[in-house]
């Protein structure tokens, strides 16, 4: 192992009179683990903790509220407040690592009652017009980033981040697309910064000059109107050279272009770092870079090209806390790379995870004192059946608490589903927690056996105290369409192996609310077929995150794929295809050449009732269980891991 192996990642860097040991920021984010009074819970304090522990230098909070008119529990009132912050401060320090809490104020974009703003602006969130402060309310809210400032000092908190990014309230300030006041607080763009630069005097006078304060800010926020990079260089040189603040962290985008906010898996790796170059080149304090940053050696060259003097991490650590200690002793291999799915951590809300954020790749996420591996107390003979995620993560799980592993996959590779998903247009990042999981069967001695498809008999032949289950699931076909059977049909997870047989003309039967027919539509439209995609749901994909469906849609419109919501099959004939629209039942033949249904799966759970009586412990999960998505998949496997 190199003593090393990322010199520039790994070494101290000073922000204000803090050292910091390494480059690596976890930044601002909220897990939505906060009571009701919006104060952080003990699952907060021990998901900060768990990165700090993972040897992530700087460690922020998500977005922290200073005024009532951002969200009425304004958690700097609660008499809580510093108790529960220092606290969370002082389990970080521990690891030698510093704690940030945020302040924000949401402005027109997130808000309870009325929004408010430099001027009465509509954002994408809810389209819903803010009031336009006037000048004692613009005094109100810089006092209380003046006092929520005080009170991060008082609880013992190492640094202060001010939010000015993303269109909340200092970014509309900031920006012409929204502040379109006559005043001294808008019109040119000295005017237009008057109102951050109030703020951080207000925040700067509250903590003295000996603590660290940095701003996060949109340098670019691609929309027409919006910032640009060289109102925003002239803007953050003024700042830098006021000598106010002690470090940028740069981010881009705001409502109207979010998708560039938490950019999934469509962007690039490193897709905005070229702002955080741009705002280097004009600036004298240290500058943090975003955007899709998630392996150690990309990490390096962005350091050792000078484009940043530090890169924030926010996916990649949420994936796998251990990042920093991992990278920092040259176990690469081991980390779980963050796939850019924006599926449980982004996407949340579009899961109904009411109790915070997840990540399909590491299902401690938020339960991080529950789930900790603990060894077995007695050492079993574990068969897993199925070498898909739910399979995979059973197997590391059990292997790493000790128990003896065997794998049965009947097929000659590892991943199950996902290596079909992969095979979609820019979806080649969910290889990377196959790759994670060959590594681990490696790594831990798991008795892996390829082309092996198991049976009762070869399973019982092992002998084992407990079988995991986790043979997924067979595709489904809809039975209720008239002449069906006749037609060229093909399954979805099937298209990928025989495109160059398909005709011109396909039809996407889409009866699931995810990603996988609107996927397989841009891969055959890439192969230069005629698509069109036909659902029953109001719009398609309408459980895909919003990030990933804004540009999904892009790229399916501009390759010409028709997308018919509201819309079914009621016959087939021949090579005619009727769909009707299931609100006033109006048809239209369409020709089409064959079909592709999308339209579920039914469980693979036969080997149970064969094998339960006759082994110990029998446990089924993953799609066998019930298909579902990925993140159940590996949250089965980890449950079934720990409680053998």
């Amino acid at each position: 192992m190199a003593s090393n192996p990322f010199p520039n990642l790994f070494s101290p860097i000073a922000i204000g009179r803090l050292t910091l040991r390494n480059r690596i920021y976890s930044p601002p984010h909220a897990p939505g683990f906060n009571d009701r009074f919006f104060m952080p819970s003990e699952r907060a304090i021990a998901y900060w903790e768990a990165k700090a522990a993972g040897g992530t230098a700087l460690v922020s909070t998500g977005v922290t509220p200073v005024h009532s008119s951002a969200i009425r529990v304004v958690p700097f009132d609660n008499p809580r407040f510093c108790d529960v912050y220092g606290r969370a401060a002082e389990r970080v320090r521990a690891h030698g690592s510093r704690f940030v809490v945020q302040l924000w104020h949401g402005g027109a974009q997130v808000g309870m009652g009325t929004r408010w703003a430099p001027s009465p602006y509509a954002t994408p969130s809810e389209w819903r017009v803010a009031h336009a402060m006037d000048k004692a309310e613009i005094n109100d809210v810089i006092g209380a980033f003046g006092r929520a400032a005080a009170k991060v000092k008082e609880a013992g908190c190492d640094v202060i981040e001010i939010h000015g990014a993303h269109g909340y309230l200092l970014t509309e300030f900031a920006s012409a697309l929204s502040n379109h006041r006559d005043d001294e607080y808008g019109g040119t763009l000295e005017n237009r910064a008057r109102f951050i630069a109030e703020v951080i005097d207000s925040v700067r006078e509250a903590v003295g000059s000996d603590f660290t304060v940095g701003l996060r800010f949109s340098a670019d926020e691609f929309v027409d109107g919006g910032l640009t990079i060289e109102e925003s260089q002239q803007m953050l040189a003024g700042f830098s050279a006021e000598g106010k603040l002690d470090y940028l962290d740069i981010s881009v985008g705001n409502y109207h272009t979010e998708e560039t906010i938490i950019a999934p898996m469509y962007f690039p790796l490193g897709a905005f770092v070229h702002v955080a170059a741009a705002i280097k080149e004009v600036v004298s304090i240290p500058v943090i870079a975003v955007g899709r940053i998630k392996d150690p050696a990309q990490a390096e060259e962005i350091l050792a090209n000078g484009y940043a003097d530090m890169v924030a991490m926010n996916r990649a650590i949420i994936a796998d806390p251990e990042f920093a200690n991992k990278a920092r002793e040259g176990r690469t291999e081991e980390i779980r790379s963050c796939l850019g799915c924006n599926e449980a951590c982004w996407g949340r809300s579009y899961l109904g995870l009411a109790e915070g954020i997840a990540c399909v790749v590491n299902p401690h996420l938020g339960y991080e004192q529950e789930t900790a591996l603990t060894p077995a107390k007695h050492r079993k003979r574990v068969v897993v059946v199925g070498g898909g995620p739910a399979g995979l993560e059973a197997a590391r799980v059990a292997a790493e608490r000790g128990h003896s592993v065997s794998l049965f996959e009947k097929s000659d590779g590892l991943g199950g589903l996902v290596n079909v998903a992969a095979r979609a247009p820019l979806r080649i990042d969910l290889l990377d927690c196959v790759r994670y999981y060959a590594g681990a069967m490696a790594r831990l001695k798991v008795d892996v056996r390829l082309g092996a498809e198991a049976t009762a008999d070869t399973v019982l032949e092992a002998a084992p105290d407990a079988v995991v289950i986790a043979t997924g699931s067979s595709p489904t076909l809809p039975t209720e369409v008239a002449g069906f059977e006749r037609t060229r049909v093909h399954e979805v997870r099937d298209v990928y192996d025989c495109v160059e047989n398909l005709g011109e003309r396909v039809l996407v039967l889409a009866d699931e609310s995810h990603q996988q027919a609107l996927s397989t539509a841009e891969f055959l439209a890439d192969a230069g077929k005629d698509v069109e995609v036909v659902s029953r749901e109001r719009f398609l994909g309408h459980e895909i995150e919003r990030n990933t469906i804004v540009m999904l849609y892009a790229r399916l419109l501009s390759k010409g794929v028709r997308l018919a919501p509201m819309s079914w099959v009621r016959r087939v004939e021949g090579r005619a295809a009727t769909l009707y629209q299931l609100y006033g039942g109006a048809e239209r033949t369409v020709e089409v050449d064959d079909i592709v249904v999308a339209t579920g799966g039914r469980a693979n759970d036969e080997l149970e009732a064969e094998l339960v009586g006759k082994v110990p412990e029998v446990h089924v999960i993953g799609d066998a269980l019930a298909p579902r998505r990925i993140l159940y998949a590996t949250q089965d496997g980890c449950r079934v891991g720990r409680s053998l």
